[in-house]
């Protein structure tokens, strides 16, 4: 009897705990929650229904994820797992919309003390602080201009300034001396100091445009600073007095130069053979056409060399897709070494490539050029499933004046193919009327370097053609090396 009365007495005792424990709960503001080690709602306790993100009903046996938005969800989770690890409490704020609208809460997740073998849970205190965040926006809104200049100096991770008219900086934080180096008491000139030359111009119109109320966003300029060039961006806003004069400007200055060198290398991806690490075939026509387009100084030239594997079909078809690309990989290296330094290689696809050769004086130069290339690409290759003779058809145009990119591939194109339907050891010029001061004359021939291997100098020449060669024969040309192949 007196175990019942004992076992009696001591629910009746839990039970008023758990009341005044359910009181207290419900006299706060606060949302209590237990949830277990996945975020499932084992308990909910608030006098504040509307803070919540459903009903209680559709919140029990849920979880955090399916219940709230991605972002909250994935954050209470990861804070909850770090509680669970280091067994202390974490607090975190966010905002989410619930029946009363958006609001802003702070969290405090704790553990809760479990006996061994239970299961794992926590405590998550939600606080509705949407007032105070509210408060915190006004102060910021009131706050002068001197003081939110000094708070954002304090909280961004770039450089602000504040210059007038007469060029005196006024204001810079630790941030922007960090960046452009230059004492506290700057002006004008010691920024200009820290800039490269050839940015200067465009930084000085920069702050002329400002001054002269027009906003200025995303200028990129390049500093020197202790011997290492730094990429910034610049934005800069005009500061008017109460009459709408402006009085100077506010700006602020971000280092980019990861960002920068990250994009260069993109770019560089972007404009890189995968296979073969030479220019693909867009890069190599863009290069082509800034080349010929750009300006020279009389009688400079540019020559194109235009590269085709012979018999490359029957690699791929004897000793499989991968020995082919070993052999482009090797007639791609071999075309790079015989280049001049200056000159550009790029795959067109498939086995056909290019030299693009700047700054080359006559045709009888872009021959010589030609010359190695076709030397070096003459060679027996270990394509790993054997050797294979690489073997070209080489093609050059050469020309001092300003011709369509297309058209002057045309006429390297056309040459190659002269070369491919001869059989000719060597390599053709495409040579463009009265436009070689050199003493060529049609249907001459040029004598080359005899490449390795071949004994009959006399097939050794170059052959000079003027105009195009006939598309007829230069298909013909690469019928025949297919089916030889």
């Amino acid at each position: 009897m007196s175990d019942n009365s004992e076992s009696h007495r001591v629910a009746h005792t839990l039970g008023e705990s758990e009341a005044r424990l359910q009181a207290l709960i419900s006299s706060l503001d606060d949302l209590v929650f237990e949830l277990d080690e996945n975020g499932t709602y084992l308990g909910i306790w608030t006098a504040n229904d509307a803070l919540l993100a459903a009903p209680r009903s559709e919140l029990l046996g849920r979880t955090l994820a399916e219940t709230l938005s991605y972002e909250v969800g994935l954050g209470l989770m990861k804070i909850i797992r770090g509680v669970l690890e280091t067994g202390r409490p974490e607090i975190w704020e966010y905002c989410l919309e619930v029946p009363a609208g958006i609001r802003w809460f702070q969290s405090r997740v704790a553990p809760i003390a479990c006996s061994e073998g239970s299961s794992r849970s926590v405590c998550l205190l939600v606080r509705d602080i949407t007032e105070r965040k509210v408060a915190e926006q006004e102060i910021s809104r009131l706050l002068s201009r001197e003081q939110l200049l000094s708070r954002l100096s304090e909280a961004l991770p770039v450089g602000l300034f504040e210059i007038d008219r007469t060029g005196r900086i006024t204001f810079n934080n630790d941030r922007m001396r960090a960046i452009a180096g230059y004492p506290p008491a700057g002006t004008e000139e010691g920024l200009m100091s820290s800039v490269v030359a050839e940015d200067r111009p465009v930084l000085e119109a920069a702050l002329a445009a400002t001054l002269a109320n027009q906003p200025v966003d995303d200028l990129e300029i390049r500093l020197m600073v202790a011997n290492t060039q730094r990429v910034c961006e610049m934005s800069m806003r005009p500061l008017t007095n109460a009459t709408g004069v402006v009085t100077g400007a506010v700006g602020y200055l971000s280092d980019v130069t990861d960002r920068a060198q990250l994009h260069r290398e993109l770019e560089i991806k972007a404009s890189v053979d995968k296979l073969t690490s030479c220019l693909n075939r867009e890069a190599s026509l863009e290069l082509v056409e800034a080349m010929t387009t750009a300006p020279k100084t009389p009688g400079e030239g540019s020559a194109v060399i235009y590269v085709d594997l012979d018999d490359f079909k029957s690699v791929n078809d004897r000793l499989g897709h991968a020995a082919g690309d070993r052999l482009l990989v090797a007639a791609a290296d071999r075309l790079r070494g015989a280049a001049r330094k200056g000159d550009a290689v790029g795959r067109l696809g498939g086995d056909e490539f290019l030299v693009i050769c700047p700054r080359v004086e006559s045709s009888a130069q872009a021959v010589r050029i030609a010359e190695r290339v076709a030397a070096a690409t003459e060679v027996t290759i270990d394509v790993g499933t054997g050797a294979v003779e690489l073997r070209t058809s080489v093609g050059v145009a050469w020309t001092t004046e300003s011709i369509d990119a297309d058209a002057f591939l045309a006429q390297a194109d056309s040459a190659m193919y002269e070369s491919k339907r001869t059989r000719r050891k060597g390599v053709t010029l495409f040579a463009t009327a009265g436009c070689d001061a050199s003493p060529l004359v049609p249907g001459a021939q040029l004598p080359v370097a005899t490449p390795s291997g071949v004994t009959d100098e006399a097939n050794a020449v170059a052959s000079v053609s003027r105009g195009p060669v006939p598309r007829e024969a230069t298909d013909a040309a690469k019928t025949h090396d297919a089916g030889s192949a």
